[in-house]
């Protein structure tokens, strides 16, 4: 299916095993009923669709791509005129001309076009099988709010929002806890971890713990609060919104998404070691213009970077389930069906910046844009209940003001926030992931939710929404590294994995007797526990390696993490065969493993 029409009355096919066919008008009612009698069914993945891996390919190919897509890019765009044969002959006529090519070569670079995916990577040369399915992709101050305490007992606390915001903290960091936790261990457990003097000193930033605050919440202020904030209760799902509802947002879902970075004003801890600060987390967030809705979300604890950002956008392609259940929420069907990559992809300057989009053009035909956004985003007044927030450039601007006015000699230990030194990326990703699913859920100014306002423009706009294999988005955005192939298994920031290709091609044996050598391989820094061995024989041919048995002790871990637990141990010595030795073994393995 080419395109559908905004109705959702018609569209255009186009059978991807012809050679020579042409798109054919068809009315969207009878491919429906096609599906329902089972004369037809939708394939969850494009078996045709042209992905690769863009370190992979030669540069003669990618001139070709080029050359190609640079002919045919304004045709494709004129939907539905480029699908009507009269009008197609009278575009492709004078783009011959324009051009200096014959009419059979833009119909060539047509039907390829339509044939795999309708994206720039369709018009690659014919080298390789790539992208198929199936493959491993793997108050006031003062006064105390409400009756008077009982004689001999402590005056109390006025709940504020900063205390609202533990709570909140509080019962999502415990969320995922099995057997679940009471409201009362909730509660003892908050008050040993938030409500204690905390300091982090300044040379080894390890956290120092101190006496328990005098000032304490009861109970009772806690188990109100959580009632009143509705905390405890399931996520609420909206009902639908009529289809005749007067929903004044221009557009349609998927036709732009925005993708942003901001600093949380919270330090976090190893999940290495609890007594050691790590820094403030970035959180990356991607969310649909047309109805507001977070789409996918990513927190790191790197500086900020667009290759993060992208890591967001791929978890915006995941099956949102799944991906809750990775980070211990299971959340109703339903409640987050976005699973898609947009048409659109919209950036601010300062993450932008000189990015190369190759990836998401080429193998997702999704175009980026520089768009600075216009005052705060409404998701983070949601996740503003429960820590701070700072935007990419206030973020920027105060840690250079920091920089420069630290005192030279401080040796005072600093002080914790509330929320400081308490909790760990996974649990911090596991916060956010709630306050999204609240935020989307929750009815804004025009008393609907983003996620009606979703719902409604998918039945009764369409979608400009495209829908792929998560592994493969996932992997094919992923940034590429070098590791190394050593006796002990695949090395990557000092930890070893193994897969079932290393073991069968019995590359470890190899690597003792005759040396190592270097491999590509793709990962999310965030989590080291799967890295993806790229194979350049099948350029999007991934194959997941694992945490080997010596590394167990950085599973679930960051790279930066990891760098920390690391760095009190002995440096391990590799042995490097001298150079010319072993030539001809050198070239098998490249032959092999590239």
């Amino acid at each position: 299916m080419l395109w559908i029409d905004a109705a959702h009355t018609a569209a255009y096919v186009y059978n991807v095993k012809a050679h020579s066919a042409e798109a054919e008008l068809a009315r969207v009612a009878v491919l429906q009923a096609d599906l329902a009698s089972g004369r037809a069914r939708l394939l969850p993945d494009d078996p045709y669709m042209v992905v690769v891996n863009q370190d992979l390919l030669p540069p003669k190919h990618l001139e070709l791509r080029a050359r190609a897509w640079e002919i045919v890019r304004e045709l494709t765009a004129m939907e539905p005129a480029i699908y009507e044969p009269r009008r197609r002959g009278q575009l492709v006529a004078d783009y011959t001309q324009r051009h200096g090519v014959s009419h059979p070569t833009i119909y060539r670079y047509l039907r390829r076009y339509w044939q795999r995916g309708q994206t720039p990577n369709a018009l690659l040369p014919d080298y390789a099988n790539s992208g198929g399915r199936g493959k491993t992709r793997a108050a006031s101050e003062g006064i105390k709010r409400g009756r008077p305490r009982k004689e001999g007992a402590a005056p109390g606390v006025n709940v504020d929002e900063q205390m609202r915001a533990v709570f909140r903290v509080a019962v999502a960091r415990h969320a995922a806890v099995h057997p679940p936790l009471s409201r009362r261990a909730i509660f003892d457990q908050m008050l040993r971890d938030f409500f204690c003097e905390r300091s982090v000193a300044p040379g080894t930033q390890r956290v120092q713990r101190g006496e328990a605050l005098q000032a304490l919440p009861t109970f009772g202020q806690f188990s109100y609060w959580l009632e009143q904030d509705q905390l405890m209760a399931a996520q609420r799902i909206a009902p639908a919104l009529p289809g005749d509802s007067d929903i004044a947002h221009p557009g349609r879902p998927g036709a732009a998404f925005r993708v942003e970075a901001m600093q949380a004003e919270v330090q976090l801890v190893s999940r290495a070691d609890r007594s050691q600060v790590t820094g403030k987390p970035w959180l990356y967030a991607v969310t649909d213009i047309f109805s507001g809705v977070v789409a996918g979300v990513y927190v790191s604890m790197e500086q900020p970077s667009w290759r993060h950002a992208l890591m967001a956008l791929a978890n915006s392609a995941a099956d949102k389930r799944r991906y809750c259940l990775r980070h211990g929420l299971d959340i109703p069907s339903g409640a987050w069906p976005s699973r898609h990559l947009p048409e659109l992809l919209f950036a601010d300057a300062a993450l932008l910046g000189d990015a190369d989009d190759g990836a998401l053009l080429n193998n997702f035909n999704v175009r980026c844009l520089v768009a600075p956004q216009e005052g705060p985003s409404p998701w983070s007044a949601e996740l503003g209940k429960r820590f701070a927030l700072r935007t990419h450039a206030a973020a920027i601007a105060a840690a250079s003001t920091a920089a420069s006015a630290a005192a030279p000699a401080a040796d005072a230990a600093a002080p914790c926030g509330r929320l400081d030194a308490v909790l760990d990326l996974e649990q911090f990703t596991r916060i956010v992931i709630s306050g999204v699913l609240a935020y989307n859920h929750t009815a804004q100014e025009d008393d609907r939710t983003p996620q009606q306002l979703w719902d409604w423009g998918v039945a009764q706009r369409g979608t400009a929404l495209r829908q792929y294999a998560e592994e493969l988005v996932h992997c094919s955005l992923l940034p590429v590294q070098d590791a190394v192939v050593t006796a002990e298994g695949i090395c990557l920031h000092g930890t070893y994995y193994s897969c079932a290709r290393a073991v069968e091609g019995r590359w470890f044996e190899r690597a003792a007797q005759r040396g190592q050598w270097h491999v590509k391989v793709a990962c999310d820094t965030s989590s080291l526990d799967t890295i993806y061995l790229l194979d350049p024989q099948a350029p999007m041919h991934f194959h997941a390696c694992h945490i080997a048995e010596r590394s167990v002790a950085h599973r679930r871990l960051s790279s930066a993490e990891v760098l920390r637990l690391r760095a009190g141990e002995a440096p391990v010595r590799q042995h490097v065969p001298p150079p010319g030795q072993y030539a001809s073994f050198e070239r098998m393995v490249a032959a092999l493993a590239g």
